[in-house]
């Protein structure tokens, strides 16, 4: 739920967007011990291009999905009045903050294990050479592009339908920088071999270069995305100043692609909670202002709920990625999220029960701390 936290989007977005996505590839290529400009290379490199069209394919199919069923819903739950369309908003927000790594590995396990259907990447079609059609192979073919975009639309699905009241514009741009971190985990999980994929393969291996050659090539197709939205009205005004440049940037997903090179997962979570921070710091600060002592305290412990919230959902992320087994008190809990070996990946697709029950108490700790957030919100809007 990003979307719901920042403040309105600055102008020029693209821009920005591909500027920072350049730099952060340099900070990354350097601190794994690469070339300054290694990253940039990807720019020219045929094949990661190809990979990251095949995944601006499977994410273009899964952004459409997601909001015209979202949008519909969001639509017809606004039109049944306020209490409607606040339990539709709750049930968004509890789709959208559930570990997408969990999610992917139930859905994929009761799509194989109970209805006993294919998924093209996992188990490729094979036909006799007298049984091979046109058609059975397209459908094959499209099959592995659509299996991958309906497992990410759910995700999706939740941020659009959990984000009423935001207008559509700014759900659908920080959905283009932040959504494509769920094409790392669920290409990875479904073993498509796009963009996501490939990334996988590289944080895992400690390959900095490809790493941050990725950042940069991801940095300009969120670009181009943001761009084609721009064609969206909206009534909001543009952001102002560097605080909002600073938000409207994917930084969890480049401290997510820096655990190729930070093998402290400590000092990785406490950058990850000091970049949502201050990523959803500026919404709040709009809030504070010529308020009183006792409402500026309610409105800074809910952006505290709220930026924990948001922590457990991108920590998930991290433990599915992280190239070190998870140790050390509560972070054993995201333990059942890493899954390495073909064994291991066997044993979930057989019985993701083990999977299910983490995403769970993740999602269940997720809820409480928006809760929380949220009741203290309307707390300083009855005082006010």
């Amino acid at each position: 739920m990003i979307s719901t936290v920042l403040p309105n989007p600055p102008r020029w977005l693209p821009v920005r967007v591909v500027l920072g996505g350049m730099l952060a590839s340099c900070v990354i290529a350097v601190s794994g011990g690469a070339g300054f400009f290694a990253g940039w290379s990807g720019l020219f490199d045929a094949a990661l291009l190809a990979r990251g069209g095949r995944s601006a394919l499977v994410f273009s199919l899964a952004m459409l999905t997601a909001v015209s069923a979202g949008y519909t819903l969001s639509w017809l739950a606004e039109a049944c009045g306020d209490v409607v369309m606040r339990i539709v908003a709750w049930l968004g927000r509890a789709v959208a903050l559930f570990p997408v790594a969990a999610l992917a590995w139930s859905l994929v396990g009761w799509w194989i294990g109970s209805l006993g259907k294919p998924v093209e990447t996992l188990m490729p079609l094979q036909l006799d050479a007298d049984l091979k059609d046109w058609r059975l192979l397209f459908g094959a073919e499209l099959w592995e592009y659509l299996a991958l975009a309906l497992v990410l639309a759910v995700p999706l699905f939740g941020e659009v339908l959990g984000g009423v009241g935001k207008p559509l514009r700014a759900r659908l741009q920080s959905l283009c920088l932040h959504g494509v971190a769920w094409l790392i985990i669920i290409e990875d999980v479904l073993h498509f071999m796009g963009w996501g994929g490939w990334m996988a393969q590289a944080i895992r291996a400690g390959e900095a270069a490809n790493v941050a050659a990725g950042v940069v090539v991801m940095a300009w197709l969120s670009a181009v995305f943001c761009t084609l939205f721009n064609a969206l009205p909206t009534t909001q005004t543009s952001g102002e100043g560097p605080l909002a440049t600073i938000s409207w940037l994917p930084w969890p997903l480049w401290v997510l692609a820096l655990s190729v090179s930070i093998a402290s997962q400590h000092f990785l979570w406490l950058m990850l909670w000091l970049v949502i921070g201050v990523m959803s710091f500026p919404a709040c600060f709009g809030k504070l202002r010529g308020q009183a002592v006792a409402m500026q305290s309610f409105h800074l412990a809910s952006w505290s709920f709220e930026t924990l919230s948001q922590l457990i959902v991108w920590l998930a992320a991290i433990a599915t990625l992280h190239p070190q087994p998870l140790t050390g008190g509560v972070m054993r809990t995201f333990q059942p999220l890493l899954i390495t070996t073909p064994a291991q990946a066997a044993q979930t697709l057989s019985d993701p029960t083990r999977i299910l029950n983490a995403g769970l108490v993740l999602l269940g700790a997720s809820l409480v701390l928006h809760l929380l957030g949220q009741l203290l919100m309307l707390g300083a809007r009855d005082r006010e």
